[in-house]
């Protein structure tokens, strides 16, 4: 597998697909949203169930993640196995995981895996099957986390997820001591992004096996010496200064049933001040390569639509 790379793509929705400057709170839905030309020529591009499911949504903030999401599964399907947009085919795997399905066994195959949140989208792929990817990416929701936990105290949020982390985890997570000391709001911004990693790091491994958070398997699987990586804004100059993107942690430990898992690749980067990505891979002998920030004209829409 040298001849292979892991691919990853991040497009950030924010500014794509406004809702007209001047509309009125009412006209703020999805509907109206989709009027708008340069929203109805994106939608064009989707199936007709990946439209209707965009549009499902009745804020326009969601329906573009969903929009999105949809406009990279066609990309990457369209470039990795070199067929049309027409014929980049969405389907279901297994736990209804989106997948792409070969039309004949000698086309060529692609493993990917999509998430977002907040204004984000990301993909991660691999041409062929010898790879199994998840991916997720997570905003931080400061103020409503900081006022639930100045309220009930941290142990008390913590244990909240009891039913998704191990004992272990949720003990290591309520018990996180900062590495710098601040003031008390510092203190609990720092808590917060360390139980946050531990979500992200989660998610991924969990996306990477086709399971979801129902998996019965969930608090058997732990992760160990989890480091939370640090904005761009708080490294030093040598460390991407300048940059959207921050640290990169990959040293966590992964356990599973009381045993060390070490076939898994898996890594943690922040994104700016709020967002934080985890790659999982089933291949330590595929690298990933660095995120790549797309724009939709230039990198995502079909050739002909440019």
């Amino acid at each position: 597998m040298e001849h292979l790379k892991i691919f990853r793509w991040l497009l950030d929705v924010d500014s794509i697909w406004p809702v007209p400057i001047g509309a009125s709170k009412s006209a703020q839905s999805t509907a109206h949203w989709a009027t708008v030309k340069a929203t109805s020529h994106a939608l064009a591009l989707l199936t007709d169930g990946e439209r209707a499911k965009a549009l499902r949504f009745y804020r326009p903030s969601d329906a573009k993640l969903s929009l999105g999401s949809n406009l990279l599964k066609h990309r990457a399907i369209a470039n990795t196995c070199q067929v049309s947009w027409s014929q980049a085919v969405i389907s279901e795997g297994a736990n209804k995981k989106p997948c792409y399905k070969p039309v004949a066994p000698s086309c060529k195959s692609l493993e990917f895996n999509v998430s977002h949140h907040g204004s984000l989208v990301v993909l991660v792929g691999c041409s062929g099957e010898d790879v199994r990817l998840g991916v997720d990416v997570v905003k931080m929701n400061w103020d409503k986390d900081y006022n639930t936990v100045m309220k009930d105290g941290f142990e008390a949020w913590a244990n909240v997820y009891e039913s998704v982390f191990s004992d272990r985890e949720v003990k290591d997570i309520a018990g996180f001591v900062p590495p710098t000391r601040g003031t008390q709001q510092d203190e609990i911004r720092a808590k917060l992004r360390h139980f946050y990693a531990h979500w992200c790091l989660k998610e991924a491994y969990i996306k990477m096996t086709g399971e979801a958070l129902l998996a019965p398997w969930l608090k058997d699987l732990e992760f160990r010496n989890v480091q939370v990586p640090l904005p761009a804004s708080r490294m030093n100059a040598s460390g991407q200064s300048g940059s959207d993107w921050g640290q990169t942690c990959a040293d966590v430990e992964i356990w599973l049933y009381g045993k060390r898992v070490t076939y898994v690749r898996l890594e943690i980067q922040a994104f700016r001040e709020d967002y934080m990505i985890a790659t999982a891979s089933s291949s330590l002998e595929v690298a990933f390569s660095a995120f790549k920030e797309l724009d939709v004209e230039r990198d995502v829409y079909p050739f002909q639509e440019r």
